[in-house]
């Protein structure tokens, strides 16, 4: 008699056995290739965002044969330093694109060279950074005449949960363009090619610190002659006080410019301190309460080198 197994030399698949998973990639641990393979690629990094039928954009993922590994992107083979320098320049880009949104939506164009731009993490006390050009007083000869100041804030530090880290790159990718702005400002100052100084556009009707999007025309009632009168609004400036706690006891600081031709009072700087009254102040009023920040900013300073000291013995 004769067996199975003196009858065939082929062993026969058990189906209750699984075929071995392939090998991973023994020479880079990037690559996402397994079993046998000379081309080394990774798995692809795209936009989250298809095009408008659907298909993938701005593919890229890192591949190596025989030499060393490059980027594939999009149709070119970049080196690291490449990569990034084309990584940068699709920031701009980008920067660019959401200017087109404000524009659609009227807002107001960036202005590098009156604007302080800042970024604070949520529940700090003050920005962890600002950037502001500003010029120079006496610059040497063959110095530029203005600079581009970064710069930090005492009490910057915060500890992030998702939510806040989320919040803070949101905010710092709006920053960004406006700090490239800055940038180029600063450039064409240097080359000689823009205003030295910032220079307001005219519009008739209108002061030239006013954000006429903000500015509000009202009319009289035909009893008192009829007629427009023009509230006229100024950019504002706003910081928020916090000592770290709740964030219902955060107290907000804010200040801005405005002159309503219903008044004979001129143009003052209003200030609102949370749910307080706002005040209003003439310009030696203004005078007056810079004095006293000065001293106040002044005592803070002397109170927290003192924060420092230790009990004597």
């Amino acid at each position: 008699m004769t067996s199975v197994r003196e009858t065939t030399d082929t062993a026969q698949p058990n189906p209750s056995q699984t075929e071995p998973a392939a090998r991973p990639c023994a020479v880079h641990g990037w690559c996402a290739e397994t079993g046998n393979h000379t081309m080394h690629a990774s798995a692809y990094a795209e936009a989250p965002t298809p095009d408008g039928y659907g298909d993938r954009v701005l593919v890229a993922n890192v591949m190596a044969e025989d030499g060393a590994p490059y980027i594939g992107w999009p149709d070119l083979d970049l080196t690291p330093a490449q990569t990034r320098t084309r990584v940068a320049e699709l920031r701009r880009h980008l920067g660019t694109v959401a200017a087109l949104a404000d524009l659609v939506d009227g807002q107001a164009p960036l202005e590098p060279a009156a604007e302080c731009y800042s970024v604070t993490a949520p529940g700090a006390k003050n920005a962890i950074i600002s950037a502001e050009i500003y010029h120079l007083d006496d610059p040497q000869p063959g110095d530029p005449t203005a600079r581009l100041a970064v710069f930090g804030q005492p009490g910057a530090d915060a500890d992030l949960d998702v939510a806040g880290a989320d919040r803070l790159t949101a905010d710092l990718e709006e920053f960004l363009p406006r700090l490239r702005a800055q940038r180029d400002h600063l450039a064409a100052i240097v080359q000689g090619t823009g205003p030295e100084a910032p220079r307001a556009t005219a519009v008739p009707g209108h002061y030239p610190w006013c954000n006429t999007k903000a500015c509000i025309t009202h009319e009289y009632d035909e009893r008192d002659g009829g007629g427009t009168y023009v509230e006229h609004v100024g950019r504002q400036a706003t910081i928020a006080v916090s000592d770290g706690g709740y964030a219902e006891d955060t107290v907000t600081v804010t200040a801005g410019l405005g002159n309503d031709e219903a008044y004979t009072s001129g143009t003052q700087v209003y200030l609102n301190v949370g749910d307080l009254n706002a005040l209003a102040f003439d310009p030696a009023g203004v005078d007056q309460l810079l004095t006293q920040l000065d001293s106040l900013t002044s005592a803070l300073r002397t109170m927290r080198g003192q924060m420092d000291s230790e009990v004597r013995p």
